[in-house]
């Protein structure tokens, strides 16, 4: 692979126009990257429940940070099908920090993000070369993932940092395939990525199909060996937790009505879709357009499949906002190949491009940057959600025996075990395997306590409805 040769240089006035455009793109996108991300940012400092799956996480870094089983027993009432290396990174972390797994988990969130964003700037750079479609593309990616994916940025959840080290690993791959070199160690490091989170399976699919598609002599030795690395992975796994494998494969019902339920989410990324394969279709003979088209399709064709498991939420589309973020850099570098900028000029194609892609990031009612800033209303709710999880806590820690509370970071605050899975209790009965009664029976055996948490107090993120109440 080699990097694409760049447009023929400007000069004069053609060049001063060029560069005070590209300025004014790159600081409009970066307020609106700041402006989205003031919200999670500020939300992270405070001891409430971002996403239910944070004190879930947090548990498990509990446990693997302090010698504990990782991975339940198959016919117990708490599941994890998660791999085991994010638990121990901000376990061990937690400990060594002397800071609660929570906060540690939601800083690494933030760092994984910005990292992402370096990512897709280097990946463009190989790419296609240029530093302004690269930055573009950056921060495009760090504004729609801060706003359109507010429940796991910064929030303690393993997604993002995975990506980052997948991510990584792809970069790598790039620059190793244009050097001419074996790509085995980048694909040893998406697998190690996959023992971070699981399904995060676009970038190294996409990688050895490159392989095999640019016909690397590399192509069947990289793909044996990450693919023995991978199992052997695996069979360590199984070695260590022998529950390991019943875990990953928990119960989930699938059906196609969890995929309509999902699919709404893609009028996010659908216009950066639509950009990008615009681009790859006018300029479909370059290397660039053939890579980004596998891992473009690859993403969204992952993202869909997942979406028919139920519980299934919003970090299905994480590949896809990555590879988007690579596949805008690329499409604002190589612009002038498009039917569009030979129409009306790669100038004006790109103020459209940048125009297009801001109205779409504050085209919603949801607002929770703005709250923040106009509403004291709003901000008051996040401290009385905060006192409402202590004071429950306090509630949680004077009941005696197991307690399964509805908000689990109630229940890890108060000093209880992790004893009951809503998910896997959940998708016992959506599988047919028990009943809410049988469910029921279940706690009541056990000796389990149920705690109802109160609701998040007054955070709605409606601007609408906030303007109406404050004509």
């Amino acid at each position: 692979m080699t990097i694409l040769a760049p447009a023929s240089p400007l000069i004069g006035s053609a060049a001063s126009k060029a560069d005070y455009r590209t300025i004014v793109y790159l600081a409009l996108l970066s307020f609106a990257a700041a402006w989205f991300l003031a919200w999670p940012i500020w939300r992270a400092q405070f001891l409430i429940e971002i996403w239910p799956t944070e004190a879930w996480n947090g548990y498990f870094q509990d446990a693997a940070a302090g010698g504990l089983p990782l991975y339940p027993a198959a016919d117990g009432l708490v599941s994890n099908n998660y791999p085991p290396l994010s638990f121990y990174a901000i376990g061990f972390l937690g400990k060594g920090l002397g800071i609660d797994n929570l906060f540690v988990g939601r800083a690494v969130s933030m760092i994984a993000l910005l990292a992402i964003a370096i990512e897709i700037f280097l990946a463009v750079r190989v790419l296609v070369g240029g530093r302004a479609g690269a930055a573009i593309g950056a921060l495009w990616y760090v504004a729609i993932m801060a706003r359109n994916q507010t429940t796991y940025v910064g929030a303690d959840d393993p997604q993002l940092a995975g990506e980052a080290i997948m991510g990584a690993g792809l970069v790598w791959f790039l620059l190793r395939c244009r050097a001419g070199r074996s790509p085995v160690p980048a694909l040893l490091l998406m697998v190690v990525a996959g023992f971070w989170k699981h399904n995060m399976i676009a970038i190294p699919v996409t990688a050895i199909a490159w392989l095999f598609m640019s016909r690397s002599r590399y192509a069947v030795r990289a793909t044996i060996i990450s693919g023995t690395a991978c199992l052997t992975g695996f069979a360590l796994c199984v070695l260590v937790w022998p529950d390991f494998l019943p875990s990953l494969l928990a119960n989930r019902q699938y059906a196609l009505s969890n995929l309509i339920g999902n699919i709404g989410h893609l009028q996010w990324p659908a216009l950066a879709l639509l950009i990008w394969g615009g681009w790859a279709i006018d300029d479909r003979a370059s290397d660039a357009a053939k890579f980004t088209t596998l891992h473009v399709c690859f993403s969204l064709a992952a993202c869909i499949l997942q979406w028919f498991g139920h519980g299934v939420a919003g970090n299905a589309e994480f590949d896809l906002f990555l590879a988007l973020g690579i596949g805008v850099g690329v499409a604002f570098t190589r612009i002038e190949t498009t039917w569009v900028a030979k129409r009306i000029g790669a100038r004006h194609s790109r103020d459209l491009m940048i125009a297009a892609l801001l109205i779409r990031l504050i085209a919603s009612d949801r607002q929770e940057t703005a709250l923040l800033v106009f509403s004291g209303d709003f901000r008051s709710s996040i401290y009385v959600n905060q006192r409402n999880v202590m004071n429950e806590a306090a509630q949680v820690a004077a009941m005696p025996g197991d307690v399964a509370c509805a908000n689990k970071v109630v229940c890890r605050l108060a000093g209880k075990p992790f004893v009951a899975d809503e998910f896997k209790l959940e998708e016992l009965v959506l599988t047919g395997k028990g009943t809410e009664a049988d469910v029921a029976s279940m706690l009541g055996a056990r000796r389990i306590s149920s705690f109802a948490n109160t609701g998040l107090a007054g955070a709605d993120a409606s601007l609408f409805r906030w303007w109406r109440r404050n004509p």
